[in-house]
């Protein structure tokens, strides 16, 4: 016997496989998890455990210290910031946006690109408590 197999066309393959390739990689797509505080557990203040973070990743040389707006370098600099809501804007809502988020991608070697999941939540519970000195 002579079986005859209809040889399918180009195009029908090409959209199996990138259809197979799609519900492939959709498989292990994962949306970064939410910043969630546990602000009843902790207390966090300016002096104490806020001011390490900002010196490290906003109060230096080319960024809130002596060229961006803002002097970061003090409770009393950042206090505006604050009370306007822009510095909750652009280091908690749009962390992830690399043009407005804080600490920005381009930050030089050596300082963070990112604030760490603790850093955000001590960041977070202090904000939410009305960023004591």
């Amino acid at each position: 016997m002579n079986y005859s197999f209809p040889i399918a066309p180009h195009w029908l393959v090409l959209a199996f496989l990138g259809g197979l390739f799609v519900v492939v990689s959709c498989t292990s797509d994962q949306l970064p998890a939410p910043v969630t505080a546990n602000c009843a557990t902790e207390s966090p203040t300016y002096t104490i455990e806020i001011a390490p973070i900002i010196d490290e990743s906003c109060a230096y040389s080319g960024c809130h210290l002596d060229s961006s707006p803002g002097r970061f370098n003090s409770y009393s600099g950042l206090l505006p910031y604050l009370q306007s809501n822009s510095f909750r804007q652009r280091v908690i809502i749009s962390r992830t946006n690399a043009i407005i988020g804080m600490p920005p991608d381009n930050a030089p070697a050596g300082r963070p690109k990112d604030l760490t999941e603790e850093q955000l939540n001590l960041v977070e519970c202090w904000l939410d408590a009305g960023f004591p000195e």
